[in-house]
């Protein structure tokens, strides 16, 4: 068996901060990008325990320029995809696009990261879905272990004593406002605290 050929990782660090770290692969004609956080699930508010993954979740359903529809028609267009994702210590904000697309691709991504829109029509109906999704997780074996075991394991007053999955208090949730998920974006989707 060959050895493994790894490419070269290169890393930099820009004026703003943000850390970069660069492998160039060619076998497909693709790029994929991850612009990663120092923000998890921990970093919510304290009592406010489900603002990360609220606004997370907000981030890639319009811009203060595209809607949520005209956004996944861009992304059609370019074929490219924008996810988001998260952990108790890192968000990340994902694209993967055609090379020959990544000039606008990143105009896009860019448009995601530095611009969500946080529409209030939007923000009602992720709600929802985000209270549908805790509701679930009261009534099955493992999210209520999931809610049980994080303070009994770190104790109660440790930033892992927090549900897993982020999804929080239910009425937390509920009263959430646009202004704090606007306010959370700023302080933690900061270029110090990226690597892209």
């Amino acid at each position: 068996i060959a050895d493994l050929d790894f490419p070269k990782v290169e890393r930099a660090k820009l004026k703003n901060g943000m850390t970069l770290v660069y492998s160039r692969r060619t076998a497909v004609p693709r790029t994929q990008i991850s612009l990663s956080f120092d923000a998890g699930f921990v970093a919510d508010p304290k009592g406010k325990l489900g603002t990360q993954s609220l606004m997370l979740a907000l981030m890639d359903e319009g811009t203060s320029t595209l809607s949520s529809t005209q956004l996944a028609e861009a992304q059609e267009r370019l074929g490219a995809s924008i996810s988001t994702g998260a952990s108790l210590d890192r968000t990340s904000v994902s694209l993967s696009t055609l090379s020959a697309n990544l000039k606008p691709a990143l105009a896009l991504f860019s448009d995601v990261v530095l611009n969500p829109a946080f529409d209030a029509g939007e923000v009602e109906r992720l709600r929802n879905q985000q209270l549908a999704r805790i509701s679930a997780e009261l009534t099955q074996p493992e999210g209520l272990a999931g809610r049980a075991l994080p303070p009994i394991l770190f104790g109660p007053n440790h930033p892992y004593a927090i549900p897993g999955n982020g999804t929080g208090d239910p009425a937390t949730v509920k009263s959430l406002t646009r202004d704090e998920l606007i306010a959370f974006h700023k302080a933690w989707l900061r270029p110090e605290k990226g690597t892209f």
